[in-house]
Protein backbone atom coordinates (compact mmCIF):
# COMPACT_ATOMS: atom_id res chain seq x y z
CA UNK A 1 0.00 0.00 0.00
CA UNK A 2 2.81 2.10 0.09
CA UNK A 3 3.03 2.37 -3.03
CA UNK A 4 -0.44 3.50 -3.65
CA UNK A 5 -0.36 6.18 -0.83
CA UNK A 6 -0.45 9.02 -2.70
CA UNK A 7 -4.10 6.95 -4.46
CA UNK A 8 -5.63 6.78 -0.97
CA UNK A 9 -4.95 10.67 -0.25
CA UNK A 10 -7.50 11.55 -3.39
CA UNK A 11 -11.16 12.48 -2.17
CA UNK A 12 -13.22 9.94 -2.83
CA UNK A 13 -10.27 6.93 -3.56
CA UNK A 14 -10.22 4.61 -0.78
CA UNK A 15 -9.07 0.74 -0.38
CA UNK A 16 -11.68 -0.80 -2.20
CA UNK A 17 -11.29 1.14 -5.23
CA UNK A 18 -7.74 0.27 -4.95
CA UNK A 19 -8.06 -3.44 -5.12
CA UNK A 20 -10.91 -2.77 -8.14
CA UNK A 21 -7.52 -1.69 -10.11
CA UNK A 22 -5.82 -4.68 -8.83
CA UNK A 23 -8.60 -7.01 -9.86
CA UNK A 24 -9.02 -5.75 -13.46
CA UNK A 25 -7.35 -7.13 -16.33
CA UNK A 26 -7.13 -3.81 -19.23
CA UNK A 27 -5.91 -5.10 -22.95
CA UNK A 28 -4.17 -1.99 -24.90
CA UNK A 29 -3.91 -2.35 -28.90
CA UNK A 30 -1.24 -0.96 -29.56
CA UNK A 31 1.86 -0.13 -27.98
CA UNK A 32 2.97 2.41 -29.88
CA UNK A 33 2.57 6.15 -28.80
CA UNK A 34 -0.56 6.28 -27.11
CA UNK A 35 -0.06 2.77 -25.99
CA UNK A 36 3.48 4.12 -24.34
CA UNK A 37 1.34 6.38 -22.08
CA UNK A 38 -1.44 3.92 -21.25
CA UNK A 39 1.16 1.37 -20.38
CA UNK A 40 3.09 3.33 -17.87
CA UNK A 41 0.40 4.55 -16.39
CA UNK A 42 -2.10 1.89 -15.95
CA UNK A 43 0.80 -0.13 -14.33
CA UNK A 44 1.44 2.43 -12.10
CA UNK A 45 -2.09 2.67 -10.94
CA UNK A 46 -1.66 -1.24 -10.09
CA UNK A 47 -3.95 -2.49 -12.49
CA UNK A 48 -3.37 -6.14 -11.92
CA UNK A 49 -3.26 -7.17 -15.53
CA UNK A 50 -2.20 -6.07 -18.43
CA UNK A 51 -2.52 -7.25 -22.02
CA UNK A 52 -0.08 -6.02 -25.01
CA UNK A 53 -1.15 -6.40 -28.63
CA UNK A 54 1.35 -5.60 -31.04
CA UNK A 55 3.02 -7.21 -33.95
CA UNK A 56 5.38 -4.36 -34.98
CA UNK A 57 8.90 -4.01 -34.58
CA UNK A 58 10.80 -0.88 -33.08
CA UNK A 59 11.89 1.78 -35.65
CA UNK A 60 13.76 5.00 -35.58
CA UNK A 61 10.72 7.37 -36.28
CA UNK A 62 8.72 5.53 -33.28
CA UNK A 63 11.26 7.27 -30.96
CA UNK A 64 9.89 10.81 -30.76
CA UNK A 65 6.84 9.72 -28.78
CA UNK A 66 7.00 5.97 -28.36
CA UNK A 67 8.56 6.44 -24.67
CA UNK A 68 8.66 3.14 -23.81
CA UNK A 69 11.58 2.62 -26.39
CA UNK A 70 15.34 3.85 -26.62
CA UNK A 71 17.74 3.25 -29.81
CA UNK A 72 19.45 0.37 -28.98
CA UNK A 73 15.93 -1.34 -29.24
CA UNK A 74 15.49 -1.03 -32.55
CA UNK A 75 14.55 -3.39 -35.03
CA UNK A 76 13.23 -5.72 -31.88
CA UNK A 77 8.87 -6.39 -31.17
CA UNK A 78 7.60 -3.75 -29.44
CA UNK A 79 4.95 -6.09 -27.54
CA UNK A 80 7.91 -8.08 -26.02
CA UNK A 81 10.41 -5.12 -25.48
CA UNK A 82 7.20 -3.20 -23.86
CA UNK A 83 6.40 -6.03 -21.27
CA UNK A 84 10.00 -5.97 -20.37
CA UNK A 85 9.78 -2.27 -19.59
CA UNK A 86 6.42 -2.86 -17.73
CA UNK A 87 7.64 -5.31 -15.96
CA UNK A 88 10.77 -3.91 -14.86
CA UNK A 89 8.51 -0.68 -13.77
CA UNK A 90 5.74 -2.39 -12.21
CA UNK A 91 6.91 -6.11 -11.39
CA UNK A 92 3.89 -6.81 -9.83
CA UNK A 93 1.87 -6.76 -12.58
CA UNK A 94 0.82 -9.43 -14.60
CA UNK A 95 1.56 -9.03 -18.17
CA UNK A 96 -0.04 -11.04 -21.13
CA UNK A 97 1.72 -10.42 -24.79
CA UNK A 98 0.21 -11.49 -27.83
CA UNK A 99 2.88 -10.61 -30.83
CA UNK A 100 0.64 -10.25 -33.34
CA UNK A 101 -1.61 -8.33 -35.48
CA UNK A 102 -5.38 -8.14 -34.44
CA UNK A 103 -7.96 -9.62 -36.73
CA UNK A 104 -11.53 -11.03 -36.87
CA UNK A 105 -9.93 -14.55 -36.99
CA UNK A 106 -8.10 -13.34 -33.33
CA UNK A 107 -10.03 -10.83 -31.70
CA UNK A 108 -12.61 -12.34 -29.79
CA UNK A 109 -10.48 -15.16 -28.47
CA UNK A 110 -7.83 -11.82 -26.97
CA UNK A 111 -10.24 -9.22 -26.36
CA UNK A 112 -12.60 -12.26 -24.64
CA UNK A 113 -9.90 -12.37 -22.01
CA UNK A 114 -10.03 -8.79 -20.64
CA UNK A 115 -13.09 -6.21 -18.78
CA UNK A 116 -11.49 -3.17 -20.78
CA UNK A 117 -9.97 -2.69 -23.81
CA UNK A 118 -7.99 0.06 -24.40
CA UNK A 119 -6.92 1.90 -27.90
CA UNK A 120 -3.39 2.24 -28.62
CA UNK A 121 -3.59 1.72 -32.18
CA UNK A 122 -3.00 4.08 -35.07
CA UNK A 123 -4.83 1.74 -37.17
CA UNK A 124 -8.05 3.11 -38.28
CA UNK A 125 -9.27 -0.27 -40.19
CA UNK A 126 -7.83 -2.31 -36.37
CA UNK A 127 -10.47 0.17 -34.52
CA UNK A 128 -13.75 -1.07 -36.29
CA UNK A 129 -12.05 -4.88 -35.79
CA UNK A 130 -12.14 -3.31 -31.86
CA UNK A 131 -15.34 -1.86 -32.09
CA UNK A 132 -17.65 -4.83 -33.53
CA UNK A 133 -16.06 -7.59 -31.44
CA UNK A 134 -16.78 -5.55 -28.15
CA UNK A 135 -20.15 -4.40 -29.22
CA UNK A 136 -20.38 -8.63 -29.58
CA UNK A 137 -18.50 -9.31 -26.13
CA UNK A 138 -20.05 -6.76 -24.54
CA UNK A 139 -16.29 -5.12 -23.31
CA UNK A 140 -16.01 -1.53 -22.70
CA UNK A 141 -13.84 0.55 -25.67
CA UNK A 142 -12.05 2.99 -24.69
CA UNK A 143 -11.34 4.96 -27.80
CA UNK A 144 -8.19 7.43 -28.27
CA UNK A 145 -6.64 8.99 -31.49
CA UNK A 146 -3.78 11.47 -31.13
CA UNK A 147 -1.92 13.74 -34.47
CA UNK A 148 -0.29 17.45 -34.76
CA UNK A 149 -0.75 18.39 -31.47
CA UNK A 150 -3.70 16.91 -30.30
CA UNK A 151 -6.41 14.24 -30.33
CA UNK A 152 -9.80 13.31 -29.22
CA UNK A 153 -11.59 10.21 -26.70
CA UNK A 154 -14.66 8.80 -26.27
CA UNK A 155 -16.28 5.15 -24.90
CA UNK A 156 -18.04 2.81 -26.26
CA UNK A 157 -20.20 -0.09 -25.82
CA UNK A 158 -20.38 0.83 -21.72
CA UNK A 159 -23.77 -0.75 -20.97
CA UNK A 160 -24.32 -0.78 -24.44
CA UNK A 161 -24.11 2.80 -25.59
CA UNK A 162 -22.39 3.77 -28.52
CA UNK A 163 -19.81 2.71 -30.84
CA UNK A 164 -17.33 3.94 -33.27
CA UNK A 165 -18.79 2.95 -36.65
CA UNK A 166 -22.03 5.07 -35.38
CA UNK A 167 -19.22 8.51 -35.19
CA UNK A 168 -17.45 7.14 -38.14
CA UNK A 169 -19.31 5.04 -40.29
CA UNK A 170 -17.17 4.97 -43.53
CA UNK A 171 -14.98 2.38 -43.23
CA UNK A 172 -13.16 3.29 -47.20
CA UNK A 173 -12.61 6.62 -45.87
CA UNK A 174 -8.78 5.55 -44.78
CA UNK A 175 -5.84 8.01 -44.82
CA UNK A 176 -2.92 6.90 -47.29
CA UNK A 177 -0.21 8.02 -45.05
CA UNK A 178 0.28 8.58 -41.87
CA UNK A 179 -0.46 11.67 -39.74
CA UNK A 180 2.19 14.07 -37.93
CA UNK A 181 2.72 14.18 -34.20
CA UNK A 182 4.44 15.83 -31.36
CA UNK A 183 5.45 13.07 -29.31
CA UNK A 184 4.23 15.48 -26.08
CA UNK A 185 0.76 15.34 -28.04
CA UNK A 186 0.70 11.38 -27.62
CA UNK A 187 1.44 11.53 -23.88
CA UNK A 188 -1.22 13.66 -23.24
CA UNK A 189 -4.21 11.77 -24.94
CA UNK A 190 -2.53 8.60 -23.52
CA UNK A 191 -2.42 9.79 -20.11
CA UNK A 192 -6.44 11.38 -20.32
CA UNK A 193 -6.77 7.82 -21.71
CA UNK A 194 -5.56 5.71 -19.14
CA UNK A 195 -7.71 8.10 -16.43
CA UNK A 196 -10.53 7.31 -17.92
CA UNK A 197 -9.83 3.63 -17.87
CA UNK A 198 -9.21 4.06 -13.76
CA UNK A 199 -12.48 5.66 -13.54
CA UNK A 200 -14.33 3.74 -15.18
CA UNK A 201 -12.76 0.76 -13.26
CA UNK A 202 -13.44 2.59 -9.75
CA UNK A 203 -16.90 3.92 -10.45
CA UNK A 204 -15.54 7.55 -9.98
CA UNK A 205 -16.60 10.14 -11.26
CA UNK A 206 -17.77 10.54 -14.34
CA UNK A 207 -16.99 8.93 -18.04
CA UNK A 208 -17.28 9.76 -21.82
CA UNK A 209 -19.69 7.23 -22.60
CA UNK A 210 -22.22 9.28 -24.79
CA UNK A 211 -19.58 12.38 -25.44
CA UNK A 212 -16.29 12.26 -27.35
CA UNK A 213 -13.70 15.02 -26.46
CA UNK A 214 -11.16 16.67 -28.67
CA UNK A 215 -8.03 18.21 -27.59
CA UNK A 216 -6.84 21.15 -29.20
CA UNK A 217 -3.32 21.71 -27.33
CA UNK A 218 -1.95 23.71 -29.98
CA UNK A 219 -4.73 27.13 -29.00
CA UNK A 220 -5.76 25.22 -25.40
CA UNK A 221 -8.82 24.26 -26.52
CA UNK A 222 -11.05 21.17 -25.26
CA UNK A 223 -14.63 20.89 -26.70
CA UNK A 224 -16.74 17.73 -25.54
CA UNK A 225 -19.75 17.26 -27.58
CA UNK A 226 -22.82 14.97 -26.68
CA UNK A 227 -22.85 11.47 -29.42
CA UNK A 228 -25.31 9.01 -29.71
Amino acid sequence: MNRYSRHLLVEGFNTEHQEKLKNAKVLVVGAGGLGSSVLYYLSAAGIGTIGIIDFDIISESNLNRQILYSPNQLGKSKAEEACLKIKEFAPQCNLKIFNEQLSYDNADSIIGQFDIIADGTDNIATRYIIDRVCEKLQKPYIYASAEQLGGQLSVFHLNGKGSYRSLFPDESELPANPPGIIGAAAGIIGSYEALEIIKIITGIGTNLSGKLMIIDALHHQHQLYHIS
